[in-house]
């Protein structure tokens, strides 16, 4: 209080005195009346005049804060089921009641299911889906960055949301699990995926993939088998353990005839297994036949030639003859896949008249010595204005090229390949540029390796001296592999006749309620390897026709996979489509009634005890509320905090001088009447 409201009370006090006693005792007898009248009348006046100084009074005030305990009981319908809903019940009201607990903390009920609700909610134990990562997610958020415990009583069964097993409280907020159900566990050994190609072909091996998974705390020993047609034709012995739980078996299946095979991977049960529907997983490969015959014609020998046919026979599959156009023989070609066109001249007229009513792809490989404007005649989708003089080019990959996925060489390693000299233009809406040319180091857009995007399929290479590469690679790799992948790609796309599915979609035909629709699509090139630049989109529709949902596909674990999300029970279809072709898929499936809930019997036990784990805290079990009890009581973490708060209130706040100010001033009043003085 500073120094000019002390000087107004002395003041404020000196006016009463001197007031009373003018009006009471100057000049009046010294009686005990007249002394009663001047206290009251000085009374009343010195309040009345320090409510109008009002001072402010400033003192402490000592309370005791309690931590916020939250109780989060399942309330979904799996507690039920397992016949546990008494049990909750009780050990929530034990909480409720405990007489130590509720000195302690302020206790706070919430139960929950997808979400947090109140503690009065009519849904109790009614909840069709559980989510606990959102309960607890939002029973911390309540807490309001301050310091408390969440006791999560429940099975740990979810089946909806984020896994709660790794929620991280913050700092300040105690997680205790109370672990509610039977906590048995069984052994278990799983299929988990399988990654496989979905073509592969004739008489070559094609890689499978297994993800195996293992739940047990023992040394268990298995076998995995790869059936097809009810034949074992891979099988291997797995050991698995406490600290080999996952592993990843790599087989090499033949592929020996061809069409769709159906194949069934299955591993042995274990001794106590109770769950064997995860112990088979289905898959299915096309075996397509590569077999081709390709026919090179040229106008003589040439190295090129050689390197070519050795190239493309380095796969089994394939048969080159080389004919010179002199000895060329129209009758022997009728089950050509590909003709090689090796530097093209007027010498040609007949041969390509003949082949030109022919599904058969064709190789146009040119150089110096190619007649021009005798190609350009034909109006192939390609032309060259062209000089006699040759020029040395490099190759330059183009990132965008995306007919196939070729295995490409070092090219900036490879030697140039001849050309004649000129500009070489291509339909840029019929021809895809694998290759460009480098002139002089100077870049350029002339292609110097280009593939049509319709059948039949035309190739156009314009350089010759492709020996010089196959040379190169060898000289850098001692072997030829690289070069004939290049090839080998190039020739298969070109030669690849036959029609198989490049866009497959693979989906149950049912879901259950609630359960995440996952639609999943293979999406190969021309080759028929998968393709993972491609933009897939779907669109969903329900029985009535309106559209529920359109959305992209997104590239996962070899697949592209479109995760739907829950919809409603009924009968849906879908269109499948991919941008910039005319590949499209249309296709159905329907939703069914389904509760989450019944699917499991016992508590989970693990997912509770990781959370604990992560959460540096204690798992409690449904008949330990004593031990959970002393735990709480005896945390000094969690002890209330005694704090002092100064308030500081103005005089006029005090009301009851307002009833004492009307309590003198009457008593007065009385006074005065009763002494006849009014």
């Amino acid at each position: 209080m500073n120094i000019q409201i002390i000087l107004l009370i002395t003041l404020a006090l000196l006016i009463a005195l001197g007031f009373s006693f003018y009006l009471n005792l100057y000049k009046n007898t010294k009686s005990f009346g007249n002394f009663a009248l001047f206290g009251l009348r000085s009374f009343s006046i010195l309040l009345i005049l320090l409510l109008l100084v009002n001072p402010k009074i400033t003192h402490n005030e000592s309370f005791r804060v309690k931590e916020k305990l939250i109780i989060l009981s399942d309330a979904s319908e799996s507690i039920k089921i397992l016949q546990k809903d008494s049990v909750v019940q009780n050990f929530q009201n034990k909480i409720l009641s405990s007489e130590k607990l509720n000195n302690k903390f302020e206790i706070i009920n919430y139960n929950f299911g997808e979400e947090l609700i109140t503690s009065d909610s009519t849904s109790y134990f009614s909840e069709d889906l559980t989510n606990i990562q959102q309960s607890l997610k939002q029973a911390e958020e309540l807490m309001n960055n301050s310091k408390g415990v969440l006791v999560l009583l429940s099975d740990g069964n979810q089946n909806t949301g984020r896994d709660f097993r790794y929620y991280k409280s913050s700092g300040t907020t105690e997680i205790l699990p109370i672990i509610v159900g039977d906590t048995s566990s069984f052994e278990d050994v799983a299929i988990q995926r399988i990654n496989v190609n979905r073509y592969a072909f004739l008489n070559n091996k094609f890689p499978v993939e297994v993800f195996l998974n293992y739940s047990g705390s023992n040394e268990r020993t298995t076998k995995l088998q790869i059936l097809n047609s009810g034949k074992v034709i891979f099988q291997k012995d797995i050991e698995f353990s406490e600290k080999n739980r996952s592993l990843i078996i790599n087989a090499e299946l033949e592929a020996k005839s061809i069409g769709l095979k159906n194949y069934t991977a299955r591993l042995s049960k274990l001794p106590d297994e109770k769950n064997f529907r995860n112990n088979t997983e289905n898959f299915s490969v096309e075996i397509i036949d590569e077999s081709s015959k390709i026919m090179i014609l040229s106008p003589g020998p040439h190295p090129d030639l050689g390197a070519l046919k050795a190239a493309i026979e380095s796969n089994s599959q394939r048969k080159v003859e080389i004919q010179y156009i002199p000895d060329f023989n129209n009758n022997e070609i009728s089950d050509i896949q590909l003709f090689v066109l090796y530097n093209v001249n007027q010498n040609f007229q007949k041969n390509l008249e003949s082949i030109s009513g022919l599904e058969a792809g064709k190789l146009f490989i040119t150089g110096p010595e190619t007649d021009w404007q005798f190609l350009n005649e034909f109006q192939l989708g390609f032309s060259k204005n062209s000089i006699d003089q040759e020029q040395d080019v490099f190759a330059v990959k183009n990132d965008n090229f995306t007919i196939y996925q070729p295995k490409h060489l070092a090219y900036e390693d490879l030697p140039p390949l001849q050309i004649a000299f000129g500009k070489t233009e291509v339909d840029a809406n019929r021809y895809a540029v694998q290759l460009y040319q480098k002139i002089q180091g100077v870049e350029t857009d002339s292609p110097l390796l280009a593939v049509s995007r319709t059948k039949p399929k035309i190739g156009l290479l314009t350089g010759e001296n492709i020996w010089r590469w196959r040379a190169a690679s060898f000289r850098k790799d001692q072997n030829f592999e690289q070069f004939n992948g290049f090839i080998s790609d190039l020739v298969q796309n070109l030669s690849a006749v036959k029609s198989n599915e490049r866009l497959i979609v693979e989906h149950p035909q049912s879901f259950l309620e609630n359960e995440l629709i996952e639609i999943s699509a293979a999406y190969y090139d021309e080759n028929y390897s998968f393709d993972s630049g491609a933009n897939i989109n779907i669109s969903i529709s329900d029985s009535l026709g309106n559209t529920v949902l359109k959305t992209s596909l997104v590239v996962r674990n070899l697949k592209y996979v479109a995760e739907i999300g829950n919809l409603a029970p009924g009968n849906y279809t879908y269109k499948l489509q991919a941008e910039n072709t005319n590949l499209r898929k249309n296709g159905a499936f329907n939703v069914l009634d389904y509760n989450a809930e019944e699917q499991q019997q016992t508590a989970n036990l693990a997912s509770m005890q990781f959370l604990a784990t992560n959460n540096n805290s204690t798992v409690f079990y449904e008949d330990q509320f004593k031990t959970f009890e002393d735990y709480l009581l005896k945390n000094d973490s969690h002890r209330p905090v005694l704090k002092s708060e100064q308030k500081t209130v103005p005089l006029i706040d005090w009301y009851y001088l307002l009833f004492l100010v009307v309590f003198a001033l009457a008593l007065e009043w009385f006074y005065r009447k009763y002494k006849g003085l009014i």
